[in-house]
């Protein structure tokens, strides 16, 4: 299997995340891709030009994060990362899906970022950052139901919160969230964080 990916992508740091607790990185080639290339996107295996996008060996190209998180939990050996059993499945799609609607909403912002200032909407920031900050006081009230837990929820959220820290570096967000600060700081701990901590998008050649 090959991987299209990129260490600045937030939604690939997830995957890669996830075939470190795996154990499989050995059995998925990565491919280092550059989202702000059009050369790059067009070289994607998807129609979106998106990364991350797993193509399978037998030439299937998946796509975006959660889609591939599931395909390689279900399909490869190792401890499993996604509830088969109703209840707890939806609750941890649940939170995965909260994750992945911060990190949007900080992609959103970055890009806004990198117009020039006259060009670039205080209004589109605003909105966004409130989404992330909403997001990260709703984990707060849910870490009791997820603490010591690790599957694509608790992935998706440690790899959110390492992203807010690199987005809005001036935003204490652990003074209002304790709890949740107290998890994030043990979770972060484990090798597949720290060995996926981004790069820079604006230093990535």
């Amino acid at each position: 299997m090959k991987l299209r990916w990129s260490p600045t992508s937030p939604f690939a740091r997830k995957v890669v995340v996830l075939m470190k607790e795996k154990g499989i990185e050995g059995i998925v080639t990565k491919e280092k891709s550059n989202p702000l290339k059009r050369e790059d996107r067009e070289a994607t295996p998807s129609p979106l030009g998106q990364i991350p996008c797993l193509i399978t060996d037998e030439g299937l190209s998946i796509y975006d994060s959660p889609v591939i998180m599931e395909y390689l939990d279900v399909k490869c050996d190792g401890p499993k990362f996604l509830p088969r059993d109703d209840g707890d499945r939806w609750v941890v799609l649940t939170r995965q899906a909260l994750a992945d609607g911060m990190i949007t909403s900080m992609v959103t912002c970055f890009v806004e970022s990198l117009k020039k200032i006259e060009r670039q909407s205080g209004g589109i920031i605003a909105h966004n950052r409130a989404i992330v900050f909403n997001g990260i006081l709703a984990l707060e009230r849910d870490v009791s139901g997820f603490a010591g837990k690790i599957d694509v929820g608790t992935i998706s959220i440690a790899v959110a919160l390492a992203f807010v820290d690199q987005t809005f570096p001036d935003d204490d967000w652990r003074g209002d969230c304790p709890s949740l600060a107290a998890w994030f700081e043990e979770f972060n701990k484990r090798s597949s964080m720290s060995e996926t901590i981004l790069s820079d998008a604006r230093e990535f050649g």
